[in-house]
């Protein structure tokens, strides 16, 4: 088993659950070759106030359908619509205002127009206000208030509403711990082939949580999930493959797997590539790889990929060694609670390595990094050093 790789820590429940766009009408009624004809008579619908046209033309700009792929055009053809009173239109400009590009995103404007939709009863709106209310912290609300939104989405059938309040329940975030109603709303989602919830779903039972633990049963489910596309499941079951558990192991396929949900931007499967390349599992060694699947992840968010990385150019793996980097890669982990790179960083700290010597700082992130790791002796040496300088100021 590849350093780092614990099968209950690999298979945690995904949080936040990730909020997506999806309007009440769908973009698959547009031709990806729309004919510049077709695009003209939408346009002269549009023009002429059709607040379907509008919207219509919105998505095709938002997906690049026969047009070219722009957010602002989107936003624009949905403002049309939005303005007209259409909540599929509100809420869809609300997630561009949410997701887009600078120039386009801001999120207090995302929020205005999800309300909109919301309280005209759109159940995805409800959905992403309340998500955006309880995990943004410049909207300044309660967590009751993003949880009102996020039960009123699930009691209109929202089956991501569903999902995140299951993921909740088992994280005991917003609400209190309850693995019986955990299961219990990840199922009404996962039996409706929601693939987050079918994921999930494969925690509990890998893990035990609310439900027996079944390994068989858990790679159905992530089997479910992965077949989906959904790029959480393909990780969660390549760890299984990997680990062999609930099927045989199988090293060839749970790469093949990890690399398929990499590329569709799973951070934790860029991260398991990048070991692999690096330690040579599965896979010759290439530190140039590793590097190249780390920051990937790294741009994911994935603080545990900036802490290996940093330690690859810290120790001139690949032939180049970059401890300004290292140093920065460390000090953004460790903010983010990454023990392995507060330990770290307390090293450089107490020995003045790539940094000015700061006893104090090395012995705050010693103490951090002991909330995982035995570190009495590193505390007993810095301790030892700020008495010796402090005997040595006396005099």
């Amino acid at each position: 088993m590849r350093r780092g790789l614990i099968l209950i820590v690999a298979l945690m429940i995904a949080a936040p659950f990730t909020a997506v766009s999806q309007g009440q009408s769908s973009s698959s009624a547009l031709d990806s070759k729309m004919a510049s004809s077709d695009f003209k008579h939408l346009l002269t619908l549009a023009n002429s106030g059709s607040t379907r046209a509008q919207f219509q033309l919105g998505l095709a700009y938002q997906d690049g359908h026969g047009v070219e792929q722009s957010a602002y055009e989107a936003a624009r053809w949905y403002r049309m619509a939005a303005n007209s009173g259409d909540p599929a239109a509100q809420n869809n400009l609300g997630f561009l205002y949410e997701t887009g590009p600078d120039g386009v995103r801001d999120l207090a404007e995302a929020a205005k127009w999800y309300l909109r939709a919301a309280v005209d009863g759109n159940p995805m709106a409800q959905f992403n206000l309340g998500h955006l209310y309880l995990y943004t912290a410049s909207m300044k609300k309660a967590p009751e208030e993003g949880l009102y939104w996020i039960q009123r989405a699930a009691s209109a059938g929202c089956l991501s509403a569903f999902t995140l309040l299951g993921s909740l329940y088992a994280r005991g975030e917003f609400l209190p711990q309850d693995s019986r109603q955990a299961f219990k709303m990840t199922m009404v989602a996962a039996k409706k082939h929601e693939p987050g919830a079918e994921a999930n779903l494969g925690v509990f039972y890998a893990q035990g949580f609310g439900v027996q633990a079944d390994p068989h049963e858990a790679v159905k489910w992530f089997r479910r999930s992965a077949d989906a596309g959904n790029s959480d499941g393909q990780f969660k079951l390549a760890v299984m493959y990997e680990n062999g558990e609930g099927v045989p192991k199988d090293m060839d396929l749970a790469v093949r797997l990890y690399r398929v949900a990499a590329e569709g931007g799973s951070a934790r499967a860029q991260e398991s590539l990048g070991e692999l390349y690096e330690f040579g599992q599965a896979a010759p060694t290439d530190y140039q790889e590793a590097a190249r699947w780390y920051r990937k992840a790294i741009e994911g968010g994935d603080v545990l990929s900036a802490s290996q990385l940093a330690t690859m150019l810290f120790e001139g793996k690949g032939g180049t060694r970059d401890l300004p980097e290292a140093i920065r890669l460390w000090s953004w982990a460790a903010q983010q609670g990454e023990p392995r790179a507060q330990f770290n960083l307390a090293e450089m700290y107490m020995k003045g390595v790539g940094v000015s010597k700061d006893l104090k700082k090395s012995l705050s992130l010693f103490t951090q990094a002991a909330k995982r790791f035995d570190v009495s002796e590193q505390l007993k040496e810095v301790s030892s050093k700020m008495e010796q300088e402090e005997i040595a100021e006396l005099h």
